[in-house]
C-alpha cells in the first residue's frame, strides 16, 4: 500500500489555500516550460467560511492527486492516477484512474491564463460537475516538509498536537481508519481537530473544535454544530499511548480506542501506526 502522499495531504488538507484575486476574462495562452501543466491545486469556489461549497483537483505532478467535494467543514477525498499527452500547448489528453472504484476517465482538458496570470482548467467531461471552470490557486504548504515533520513522542499526559487512530486491517479485505487530528491546545485546554474516517484511497474530513477539562473532552462538530462531551483515558501500553473515549461520538456512542500516531501535522510518526499487528476479536478477549 502506498501511503506517503495520501496521508501528508491528509494531515495537512485543512489548512487554508489563500487564492490570488484576478480578473475573470481568459485568453487561451501557450503554457511552456512546466514538466506537467497540472501540477498544483485548482479550485471551483474561492470563498472558503465555514460550510462554502468546496471542490477542488490537486495534481501533485507525479502521476497522484486528490478531488475533493462537499463543504468547508465536512468533505469526501477521492485519490486518483493520473496521465496526460498535450499535442497543444493548452489542451492536453487527460487520463485519471480513481483508486477506490477503479472508474476511469479519457478527457479533454483545456488551460487558459488571462492577462494577470491567473490560470483556469476545464474538462471536456467533467466527472463530477459538468461545465465546470477550477482556478489555479497558490499553495503556501510544503508538503515535503509536511510529511517529515514530525519530531518526537508527546510529552506525558498531552492530548493535543497528537494524531489518534484506529486503523486496522478487515476480515472481508482492505483496510481503514477513525482518526481524530487534533491541534495543539491553549492554556484554557481548547483547540481545533478534524475526524477523519475511510482508507487511503478515499476519505472523510470533519473539523471540529474541542475542550479539555479534567478527565472529560468536549467535542464541538463544526458543521452539524454538533455538541459532546466524553470521558476520556490515556493508557501506555507495550505498543505506546492509547486514547480511550468512553463514548465515541464518531463510534455511536460506544467506548472507542485510539492509538498514537504522532504529533499532529506530521506523517513520520504514521509509520509505527501502520506496523502494528491486528488484534483478532480472540486475542482482545484474552486482553480484557
Amino acid at each position: 500500500m502506498v501511503v506517503g502522499l495520501p496521508l501528508a495531504l491528509l494531515l495537512a488538507g485543512e489548512a487554508e489555500w489563500q487564492a490570488d484575486r484576478s480578473a475573470d476574462s481568459t485568453t487561451a495562452v501557450e503554457l511552456r516550460g512546466q514538466e506537467d501543466p497540472f501540477r498544483g491545486l485548482w479550485t471551483r469556489y474561492e470563498r472558503r467560511q465555514e460550510g462554502d461549497p468546496l471542490r477542488f483537483w490537486y495534481f501533485h505532478g507525479d502521476g497522484k492527486g486528490l478531488y475533493r467535494y462537499g463543504r468547508v467543514g465536512l468533505a469526501n477525498t477521492h485519490s486518483y492516477d493520473y496521465s496526460y499527452e498535450c499535442p497543444q500547448p493548452q489542451r492536453c489528453q487527460l487520463s485519471l484512474r480513481f483508486r477506490k472504484s477503479g472508474s476511469t476517465l479519457e478527457t479533454q482538458a483545456t488551460l487558459t491564463q488571462d492577462g494577470g496570470g491567473q490560470q483556469t482548467l476545464r474538462f471536456a467531461d467533467d466527472p463530477y460537475e459538468p461545465g465546470a471552470r477550477y482556478r489555479r490557486v497558490e499553495s503556501d504548504l510544503d508538503f515535503t516538509a509536511v510529511a517529515s515533520a514530525w519530531t518526537g513522542p508527546a510529552r506525558d499526559g498531552q492530548l493535543g498536537d497528537r494524531i489518534w487512530i484506529d486503523y486496522r486491517n478487515y476480515a472481508t479485505g482492505g483496510a481503514g481508519f477513525a482518526m481524530y487530528q487534533l491541534s495543539a491546545s491553549a492554556i484554557d485546554g481548547r483547540g481545533v481537530g478534524w475526524f477523519h474516517r475511510g482508507d487511503f484511497d478515499d476519505w472523510s474530513t470533519e473539523s471540529l473544535t474541542y475542550r479539555v477539562v479534567g478527565d472529560q473532552i468536549e467535542l464541538f462538530f463544526d458543521l452539524r454544530e454538533e455538541p459532546n462531551v466524553t470521558r476520556f483515558r490515556l493508557d501506555e501500553g507495550a505498543q505506546g499511548r492509547v486514547l480511550e473515549l468512553e463514548s465515541d461520538p464518531r463510534d455511536f456512542w460506544a467506548t472507542h480506542r485510539y492509538s498514537d500516531g504522532g504529533r499532529s501535522f506530521g506523517a513520520a510518526a504514521f509509520a509505527p501506526v501502520l506496523a502494528l499487528p491486528v488484534v483478532t476479536r480472540e486475542e482482545k478477549r484474552s486482553l480484557d
